[in-house]
């Protein structure tokens, strides 16, 4: 038998330690055979002749084994998964915030740089015939800020630009200035000066909406945003047409 033959019986004993402990044991077992081995050599011996009286000193390997085995009970096995598993969710914990973090940082980018468009509003309608279809889109860029967080204004439409009563519609996103402040959500009220009613609706998160608004030819659309005392207040010129004669 060699010194490779009897670490692995060894090894074959230490079932309650896990891979890595069974190869740290046996390397220090090996280690401790060495030096004996270069003790016996120091003195005269050839090498396989102080291999075999250091394998002989050592005592029987599966013994050996068992008896290092001892001191480490399965208990000891479960306690080391456990306080890996642990870790690993006290890890899993600390990052999330960063998670967080970074998929608000990307909705912050999205609502104030690329906000969702939709030409055709079949996805905003989702099959809802109430909502109604605006003939043509025209890109406006309107924003006002209240204690940092920013309305923005990106898209009118009408549903018939020509007609004497009809309906205005305008995608709404809204941000915060500083990317790592949450945005609070879409829940207070649009309102227009004159009473008529402003329905909102989201289509995006929370961040971005559609509202529309009943308007007559020629007019210019005017409504309030409000929540928690913070208001936004604006003046949308509606991409008109003249009525065919």
């Amino acid at each position: 038998m060699d010194r490779k033959t009897y670490c692995d019986t060894v090894r074959a004993q230490l079932r309650s330690l896990t891979k890595e402990e069974r190869a740290q044991a046996c390397a220090e077992l090996d280690a401790h055979m060495e030096d004996h081995i270069c003790s016996l050599l120091e003195l005269g011996y050839d090498a396989a002749l102080a291999e075999e009286r250091t394998l002989a000193l050592m005592g029987d390997p599966a013994e050996v084994g068992r008896e290092l085995n001892r001191q480490y009970p399965l208990g000891w096995l479960a306690v080391g998964y456990v306080a890996r598993a642990l870790t690993l969710v006290l890890l899993l914990c600390m990052l999330s915030p960063l998670w967080n973090l970074g998929g608000q940082v990307k909705d912050h980018l999205a609502a104030r740089f690329w906000p969702l468009r939709e030409w055709d509003m079949a996805y905003i309608r989702m099959g809802d015939t109430d909502l109604p279809v605006a003939e043509e889109l025209t890109e406006i860029d309107l924003r006002r800020t209240v204690d940092g967080v920013t309305m923005r204004l990106y898209q009118v439409g009408l549903e018939d630009p020509e007609a004497a009563e009809t309906t205005a519609w305008v995608a709404v996103t809204w941000y915060s200035e500083n990317p790592l402040r949450k945005t609070p959500q879409l829940r207070g009220a649009f309102s227009a000066p004159d009473g008529r009613e402003v329905t909102g609706r989201v289509f995006s998160g929370q961040q971005q909406w559609l509202i529309y608004v009943p308007v007559k030819w020629g007019e210019v659309l005017e409504f309030t945003y409000d929540q928690n005392g913070h208001r936004y207040d604006f003046t949308v010129e509606l991409p008109w047409k003249e009525a065919a004669v």
